[in-house]
């Protein structure tokens, strides 16, 4: 008899789920699903992560008896994602209280729960992949796990993708665990993590041996022990820079909420410029070489920062001889149009004189945040960007390396590009660092600023790369190549300084790519068909 035949003998937790009727048993998915979010930053409850994941097993152990199991599996995982990816993604709202006029909490709100409505179907197709092959024994938890990351994968790149969120952020970033992105990536962590935090639904398993209840979790805790201390040795043996053979960075935020900063004044960009001159520092007191400011630095309301000769006259007296890295909003005159575009600016200054030397037009750019999803036809209800700039952002072409004066080859992510893992070039194209540029105010003064942090260091240690982030209204640091801090943070004001960190060799997953993912995939997935003889009740399965 095969052990997906054979009807699992309930456990105390098993009946008490299974007491409760459907629409409890989405409550109590909803709640688990809120419970998941701690996991992320700013919490980093991992612990509360790994129980929620293990009652959403089990609440799937309740429908798999039935005629409808994979609707029922499907409903299970909708209400989890719902509970997960609103108590996540809450944040959205405050965007649209930044013009109250326009839009206000009567559109934040339910766009909000539709955004997380839409993304809670792939937790729920998960859930209905799972409950395919399940089986009454431990073999369905490498199973759900294959069926979970596939839904999470799909996330992370259908309609453009919104990779937020995903499991594998529950591991701090710079610590040791968090090392194995390095070989697998942010997807090969989201995979190892659901697998470890499903394992402790065995325990559960009544009329099995105490053996085979506690293997899974016994082998679950000797990878992450073994995970931990191969990231602790590398982190161990972790490159430090000579004194004086890299520049000296200073990020820096003008300290202004979203609102404040677009102020219809006549002078407000200039009011704005004032505030980033002044977390810059004179350039005869500043260390720093090379001066980053956010996405979006200046407010484009009277006129367009690189078309205005006083205004980039006025930067260059204010930054000297330094580099600068900035966001802006530029335009472009086309044949039948005029192009906008989200951009970043490296600008050289010489003798006090501002020279534009190379921009980067962002090419992910955010749906309804930055342009319309077919706008010919949405225009007709007067709906604007949260940008308001016409139809919203052109996309340009994807990350190249800038070059910077005294200074390694970069590559700017502006905004939300740095949650997208294999952004930056590899190979013969690979810069010697990362620049991400974002403005997190949109974000409101919650969780979402630590949560787009926390993901942005990620592509530190995927990369090797160090990494200087300046984000207006969020946390502006400077990250070294294993994704640890190596300067104060600040938040809202102000300016992080240092050194910009070594850069190390090729990681494992910049060489192959997702070629050993791959393989740990299939690995995993094996062990659902894994056939094996267990003692149960006289049953062999």
């Amino acid at each position: 008899m095969t052990a997906s035949n054979t009807p699992a003998p309930s456990s105390r937790i098993h009946e008490w789920l299974a007491a409760r009727s459907t629409w409890q048993r989405r409550g109590i998915a909803t709640a688990v699903g809120a419970l998941a979010t701690l996991g992320h930053a700013p919490f980093q409850l991992t612990l509360v992560f790994v129980a929620a994941i293990t009652i959403l097993v089990w609440l799937l152990d309740g429908v798999a008896e039935r005629k409808n199991k994979l609707w029922s599996a499907f409903g299970v995982g909708f209400f989890f994602g719902l509970g997960h990816l609103t108590t996540g993604l809450y944040w959205v709202a405050s965007a649209f209280n930044v013009d109250s006029g326009a839009w206000g909490p009567i559109w934040g709100i339910p766009a909000t729960l539709g955004l997380a409505a839409g993304l809670s179907l792939f937790w729920a197709a998960g859930c209905a992949l799972a409950m395919i092959f399940w089986t009454s024994d431990a073999r369905r938890i490498p199973w759900f796990a294959v069926s979970i990351f596939a839904s999470e994968w799909l996330r992370g790149h259908l309609f453009g993708g919104f990779p937020w969120l995903l499991p594998g952020y529950v591991w701090t970033p710079g610590e040791p665990v968090s090392q194995l992105a390095s070989i697998f990536g942010i997807y090969g962590l989201t995979l190892l993590t659901l697998l470890v935090a499903a394992t402790p639904a065995a325990i559960g398993d009544a009329g099995r041996s105490a053996g085979l209840r506690f293997a899974p979790i016994i082998v679950a805790a000797l990878l992450v022990g073994m995970g931990w201390g191969w990231g602790a040795q590398r982190l161990d043996h972790a490159l430090v820079e000579l004194p004086g053979t890299q520049p000296i960075v200073r990020v820096t935020d003008s300290g202004l909420s979203q609102s404040e900063k677009w102020v219809a004044r006549p002078d407000q960009e200039w009011r704005v410029l004032q505030r980033y001159l002044e977390a810059s520092g004179p350039p005869e007191q500043s260390r720093a070489s090379i001066v980053i400011w956010p996405e979006g630095a200046i407010p484009t309301l009277n006129f367009f920062m690189l078309e205005n000769p006083d205004f980039m006259d006025a930067i260059g007296r204010g930054m000297g001889d330094r580099v600068l890295i900035t966001g802006l909003t530029r335009r472009e005159a086309l044949v039948d149009r005029v192009a906008f575009y989200n951009s970043a600016a490296v600008i050289d200054g010489v003798s006090g004189v501002a020279r534009l030397s190379q921009t980067y037009d962002k090419n992910r750019l955010v749906p309804f945040g930055e342009f319309i999803p077919l706008w010919s036809v949405v225009s007709r209800f007067n709906i604007a960007p949260l940008q308001r700039i016409g139809a919203g952002f052109d996309p340009g072409a994807p990350p190249t390396r800038l070059v910077v004066p005294e200074a390694p080859p970069a590559v700017v992510l502006i905004c939300y590009e740095a949650i997208f893992p294999g952004m930056v070039p590899r190979g013969a194209d690979r810069p010697g660092w990362i620049v991400s540029v974002t403005n997190d105010a949109w974000f409101g003064g919650g969780s979402g600023p630590y949560q787009h942090y926390a993901m942005a260091r990620y592509r530190a240690i995927e990369e090797g790369l160090p990494m200087a982030r300046a984000a207006a209204g969020g946390v502006s640091a400077i990250i070294d190549s294993y994704g640890r801090e190596v300067s104060g943070t600040m938040r809202r004001g102000g300016f992080a300084e240092a050194q910009i960190p070594p850069a190390l060799v090729e990681t494992t997953l910049a060489h192959w790519g997702n070629i050993l993912l791959g393989l740990l995939l299939a690995l995993i997935a094996a062990l659902r068909f894994f056939p094996r003889r267990i003692e149960n009740k006289g049953l062999r399965a």
